[in-house]
């Protein structure tokens, strides 16, 4: 019988140590519940809202695509399926929720990197791109969307897999989705929408509130110019292949009007206009621009709070995207800022939500 010395016992503990750590390992390399090494084909990937950051790499990765949609919540309610039927191609989502222009940066770095792209589509949230242009509004798991693969042992042995997104996996084995791909991050049959949830918590009044002084027209401010220069347009000039769509989201008036209480909505729409005036300078750009779609905008019954929009829209912009070649310069989008503006203005001069708004074309 082998006498069992100090030496030899901890020899022995530090196998066991070993071998469990690399059993570990071994595991979730094999299983992979967020698709880093190879997309999910036996089981359900456990995409959600949720795991947004964590599956988004994988996806940028391993799935087969030539299209993206990048952007916001605003975007999380396209459906790719349709979005291929109406411009051609293989759409993905790989949207960020309340993500910085820094955010999508990091999703189009990635499939960029790793795909032919044919199509970008990018909601285009101006007051995003008020933040600086190298912070992440929403953190990210950096570890998983760097090339240098001992970061990986942050996934190996990270207690959420572990414990929850590796038995979610094991229970779904042998099964698939193939609804998945469309349904990802989509969370327009969650709430309630109408006038109540839109209007919530907002404070009408005839309160005049001073606005932050924008730019000369059609000017940038240093923040934007920042965002837009550093994580937009290095796509823009070294992709003259990929055709780029960006939009900017038809938020409800009572949205602007909050902007207008906290005194950016002069800001905000002065940057929309800039904003757009840069992007059209490559001719790889379209720009189109639903901030003033009255018919959307004032009908509270589109919208779970004054931000968030139902799908049926995201589906009427998809619509109108593939049929109409967008504005045709950042005059235009002027006109709508004006509208917006003259909009708010019912607001202010009624003190509350109005029973009707009174529409007619703007005037400088």
């Amino acid at each position: 019988m082998v006498k069992m010395t100090p030496r030899r016992w901890l020899a022995l503990t530090l196998s066991l140590v070993v071998l469990a750590l690399s059993g570990i390992a071994g595991a979730v390399i094999l299983i992979d519940p967020f698709q880093i090494y190879r997309e999910a084909t036996r089981f359900i990937a456990p995409i959600s809202s949720g795991t947004q950051s964590y599956s988004n790499a994988g996806v940028a990765r391993r799935y087969a695509y030539d299209s993206l949609v990048i952007g916001s919540s605003m975007t999380e309610n396209f459906v790719p399926s349709a979005l291929d039927a109406l411009f051609g191609g293989s759409f993905v989502k790989l949207c960020i929720n309340g993500g910085s222009s820094f955010n999508h940066r990091q999703m189009m770095d990635i499939a960029f990197d790793t795909h032919a792209v044919r199509r970008v589509l990018y909601g285009l949230d101006v007051d995003a791109l008020t933040y600086f242009y190298t912070q992440p509004k929403t953190e990210m798991p950096e570890y998983l969307y760097d090339d240098f693969w001992p970061n990986d042992v942050h996934y190996w042995y990270n207690v959420s897999v572990l414990s929850h997104y590796l038995p979610q996996c094991l229970s779904t084995w042998g099964r698939s989705d193939p609804g998945q791909r469309d349904a990802m991050y989509a969370w327009g049959d969650l709430y309630p929408y109408g006038r109540d949830y839109a209007l919530l918590g907002a404070v009408f009044d005839t309160k005049v509130f001073s606005q932050k002084e924008p730019p000369a027209p059609f000017v940038m401010s240093q923040q934007t110019m920042l965002n837009v220069e550093h994580n937009i347009v290095p796509f823009l000039e070294a992709h003259p292949e990929t055709e780029f769509l960006f939009f900017f989201p038809p938020y409800s008036l009572a949205r602007w009007y909050a902007f207008y209480r906290t005194g950016d909505l002069a800001m905000h729409l002065s940057q929309a206009e800039a904003v757009c005036a840069r992007l059209m300078d490559f001719p790889n750009v379209r720009v189109y621009d639903y901030r003033a779609r009255t018919d959307w905008i004032l009908d509270l019954s589109n919208y779970i709070d004054d931000y968030h929009y139902g799908p049926w829209i995201n589906e009427a912009i998809a619509q109108d995207m593939a049929k109409t070649p967008g504005v045709q310069g950042p005059e235009a989008v002027r006109q709508n800022s004006l509208r917006i503006a003259a909009l708010v203005d019912q607001i202010v001069a009624a003190g509350r939500w109005p029973d009707r708004f009174a529409l007619s074309e703007p005037t400088d």
